[in-house]
Parts: C-alpha cells; structure tokens; sequence
C-alpha cells in the first residue's frame, strides 16, 4: 500500500488537473460561441462534458467557493430540435442533480439557451412564438442571447423581437408565475427588454428601424409602469442604478426619445422628444408619484441630453429635477449630473443661478467620485473665469475657505494632476491658489486630517517656473509631514522629478527643500530615485553650492544611503 498510494494521488492530481483546464478552456471557448464555428463549438462541448461532472468528487471549483449549475444537454443538441421542440423540452425540464441548491435549477440550461441564440440569432427570431409560454427564466436567457448577438454586430428580425417582447407583456401568463427558489426572473425579463431597446436605439448605424420606434414606445411604457425600484441608499449610486431594473428602463427611455429626436422630421427643433415620453417624465417629477431613487439619478445623469431634447422644460422644471426640499432626491439627481462626463458653461451657470452648487458644498456626498466631481467643475468653472477668488459668494471662493479636508484634498488632485503639461490658464491660477489654500490647512497643521492635504499640496512646485521665497516657506512646510500620511511614496517621487527642472533656476532653493525632506525617507530615495537625487546634487556643486551639496550628502550618508558618497568624490578639490 505505501507504493500504491503515491500512484493513487499522482492519478487523482492529474485528474484535477485535467478538469481545471478543461474549465479554463471551456471559459475562453464560451467567448467564441457567437462566430457559429462548428470546431469551435465541437471543443467547447467536449470541454463542457469534463466541467459538468460531479464537481465535488473531483474536488474542482469553476469559480471559489461556487458549484456549476447542471447543462442538461449541449448547443449541437439543442441544433437539432425545431424551436417548438425546445420549448417543449424547456417546459417539462426537471432538475434533480442539484437539490441542495435549488436557486441553481435550470440556471445552466438557460445559460446553454442565451450561448445559442447569441450564435444563431435570425434561427430563433424567425419562429419566436412557441417561446410566449416557457418559463420567465428561459424567456430572460432568450432576449440576453439576442442581446449579446446585437453588441456582436449580427443582425435578425427587430420586428418580430419587439413584437413578441410586447406579447409575453400583456400575457397574463407571463405575470402569474410563481417562484420557489427566491429570484424573481420576470424582473430579468423586464430589465433585459429595456437593455434591448437601449442598445437598438444608441447607435444610429447599428439601430432598429425607425418604424418600430412606436413599438418600442409601447413596451417602454409597459416596463416603466411594472419595474422595480431596487436602490433604496445613496452609498453605491452608479453602480446601483445601473443594475437597477427601473434604473435600467428610464435609461432606456432617454436612449429612445434621442433616437426619436434624431430621425424625427419634425420642424419644432425645441422639444424633440416624444410627446408621451415627456409626459411620462414630468408626471413622475412629483417624488409621491415616482418615488425611486434611480428616476432622480437618471434625470441628473442625463441632463445634458435632457437640455437637447427639450431645453425650455429643463429649465421650467430645474428645480423639481433637483428637488431641495427632498434630501435624498436631490443628492441622487446632483450625483448622477456631477458623474456626467465633461462640464458645460451652460449647465455650471443654470445650477450655480439656483443655488444646486452652493448647496452641495455643503452637502456630506458618501461617493468620494461625486466630491471629486464637484471639485472639478467649480475648478473648471474657475480656469475657465466664470468664478473670481476675490468674490466671497463666489464658488471657488466657498470651497477654498469651506475648510472642508476633502473638498481641498479634491482641489489639490485637480491641480497635481495637470502639473505634467499645465496651460497658461492652469499656471495663472496655481499660485493664487497655492496662497489660499495653504492660508487654510496651515491654520489645522496639528490635525492629521489636514495634513493629509499639507503633503500632496507639495506636488504644486511642478505647476510653477520658479520658486520664489513665498513658494519655499509654503514647500517647507507641507513636505515636513510627508511621513506623517499615508501615499507618501507618489508625492515624494512627483516632488524629486519636479525640483529637477528647478534646480537649473533656483538651486539654492531646491538645496534647502532637500535639507526638509524627513530622514526617514532618505533611504527610500535611494531605493526609488537614485538617479534623479544624484543629478541635482551633481548640479548644486557644478552651480558651486558646494556648501549646501555637502550638507545634503551628510544628510544621506546619516539615515544610511550611501550613494552619494561616488558624487561627493567627484566634486573634491585636489
């Protein structure tokens, strides 16, 4: 037994292994299904027969932790039957293999049925009405399949999908299924159609036909009026709304009503949109009747769309947009318009004019992305001369002397950011900037939260042409708490590249900013940035500041980096 065991284990790993990459496998192939290749599916079938073997006795996971739902039968063989046999077979499936998880019952069949339509869409959209009464699982795993084939660029019958989406809608079938494994796959089929529409209408060179806009109208319609509302915080907004079911259906709304505007022939070029479409928007402004929090999201998201299809509404209703009476509503449409990309003149002003960005300077926004965003539009704002520092109303004015850590922090970012290739407008501001804010941190230099923001301020000497006295006290200080926060590391190594340029200019500057830098990060430099220490003390001898050269190699060679000692020796008098 002692010489068989070892053969035994050798046998039973190789097993292992040959499942495991039997799975690896069969996960790349999956990705190849939609190109229709006969020997791609042939392996990915062959792949999938090792997978879907016990999993337990062979001790292989497909992902940690999880077991792989049951694939009854394999795309070559649902090939075989007509569509009126797949229903059938989908009907009267029962799935026994995995009791102890029932929430996995029919989950893999479904995930066999999508692959197959995703390669083969036109085979099903041809004869979809034997599909009106399977079960709502198989019916989402039917339009996902569709779905990944229209992002595939492949193409099919949109008006029979439309047309059979709208049926299983009004079936009373499809409303009165009953789940007894807790997931409510009726809300797949809802979110999924609205992603169709969506898709369908985005992209003017890969879009439906027009004269299925109504059409799609109507379901639209009929999703909004059953979705559910599913974000109910305001912790996790854009990832929530966006797997949101009702998130998902007013997106696809706005995705809608601008293909509309764009291949309407309509000479009212003031309101583009959908008649019904803006109706349904405006009635749903009243938060009693549109209580969801993706509705404010969604309107704040896509306000710049919002302003094209119809400009004279956005400004009427401004303020029931962004409802202040209403704090959760108004956090969630501010969020959504601040995540926007870009920032508009247009849009700054209309919001600055009601009082939204005042407001939001005060507000306390859990996403560090939307407080960031906020800083980036009043920055902008400012770049831009639509915000002046010596007006004390003004915005930028208000974030500066707010005192608020995070609200400077974002501005500190904004301005690093851009140390790399600043512009004149950038360069112009930085050092009105620099004074006021430096004003505000060194007055809570003690508090930690602060000085959070006092060490990346340092990054700020890449910004300017030239240190003056002003510049090196505010450098002096900011760089002393460099070991006191944490992320150091990038904002040190942004300051060593920056006093490179400086020290041509300003080198006795740059040499007493290196007498500051605390010792303990000494022997970082040499493990980070030899080369660039090395270069400016060689330049601070050549520029004959040996003095002050010396005291930084003694500085060096005291915390334990020696490797200024070979550019000391260069630089000895005979």
């Amino acid at each position: 037994m002692d010489r068989i065991n070892p053969v035994l284990t050798s046998i039973e790993n190789d097993e292992r292994r040959a499942k495991s990459i039997a799975y690896s496998r069969r996960k790349w192939l999956s990705k190849l299904l939609k190109t229709g290749n006969e020997k791609i599916i042939d392996a990915y079938e062959k792949y999938d027969r090792l997978c879907t073997e016990d999993t337990e006795n062979s001790g292989i996971m497909p992902k940690s932790g999880a077991v792989a739902p049951v694939k009854p039968l394999t795309i070559r063989e649902l090939a075989k039957m007509s569509n009126a046999q797949i229903a059938d077979y989908l009907n009267n499936y029962q799935e026994t293999e995995i009791i102890s998880m029932p929430f996995l019952a029919g989950r893999g069949l479904a995930d066999t049925l999508a692959e197959y339509v995703e390669s083969k869409p036109q085979r099903f959209a041809g004869d979809l009405l034997p599909f009106q009464s399977v079960r709502n699982l198989y019916q989402s795993s039917l339009l996902r399949g569709f779905l990944n084939a229209w992002k595939d660029k492949k193409t099919f019958d949109w008006a029979a999908l439309l047309g059979f989406i709208r049926s299983i809608l009004v079936s009373e079938h499809f409303w009165n299924e009953q789940y007894e494994d807790g997931f409510n796959y009726r809300n797949w089929v809802l979110s999924t159609a609205a992603d169709l529409i969506a898709e369908g209408t985005k992209d003017d060179i890969h879009a439906f036909d027009t004269q299925l806009l109504p059409l799609a109208e109507e379901i639209l319609l009929i999703l909004v009026d059953q979705a559910q509302q599913s974000v109910s915080t305001l912790d996790n907004l854009p990832t929530d709304v966006l797997n949101s079911d009702r998130g998902r259906v007013f997106s696809a709304m706005v995705d809608y009503a601008l293909r509309f505007a764009r291949t309407s022939k309509s000479e009212y070029t003031d309101c583009r949109w959908p008649y019904v479409i803006r109706a349904d928007f405006t009635k749903r402004l009243d938060r009693s009747i549109e209580p969801s929090l993706e509705f404010s999201y969604t309107l704040g998201f896509h306000l710049p769309y919002l302003m094209y299809l119809d400009k004279e509404w956005v400004h009427l209703n401004i303020n029931r947009i962004f409802p202040q009476q209403d704090e959760d509503h108004w956090q969630a449409a501010f969020s959504g318009y601040l995540l926007h990309p870009g920032v508009r003149e247009e849009f700054h002003s209309l919001l600055k004019a009601h009082g939204h960005y005042q407001r939001a300077l005060s507000t306390h926004f859990a996403d560090a992305e939307v407080r960031n965003k906020l800083v980036n539009h009043i920055c902008t704002g400012w770049i831009e001369d639509s915000e002046t520092l010596d007006d004390k109303t003004g915005l930028i004015y208000q974030l500066i002397y707010s005192g608020n850590p995070n609200l400077l922090a974002g501005m500190v970012y904004f301005f690093s950011e851009r140390a790399d290739n600043p512009s004149d407008k950038v360069k112009v501001k930085v050092i009105p900037a620099w004074r006021a804010v430096f004003e505000v941190l060194s007055a809570h230099r003690d508090e930690t939260e602060y000085q959070k923001v006092l060490s990346p301020l340092s990054q700020w000497i890449g910004l300017i042409d030239k240190i003056d006295d002003e510049v090196l006290a505010w450098i002096k200080v900011s760089i002393n708490y460099l070991d006191k926060v944490p992320g150091y590391a990038f904002t040190l190594s942004k300051v060593i590249e920056a006093l490179q340029k400086h020290v041509l200019i300003t080198p006795e500057k740059v040499g007493e900013i290196y007498l500051e830098i605390p010792e303990s990060e000494l022997w970082f430099l040499e493990q980070t940035q030899k080369n660039e220490v090395e270069e400016t003390v060689r330049t601070l001898y050549k520029k004959r500041h040996n003095a002050i050269a010396e005291a930084i190699c003694e500085r060096f060679a005291k915390a334990g980096a020696l490797f200024l000692r070979s550019v000391r020796e260069e630089h000895k008098k005979p």
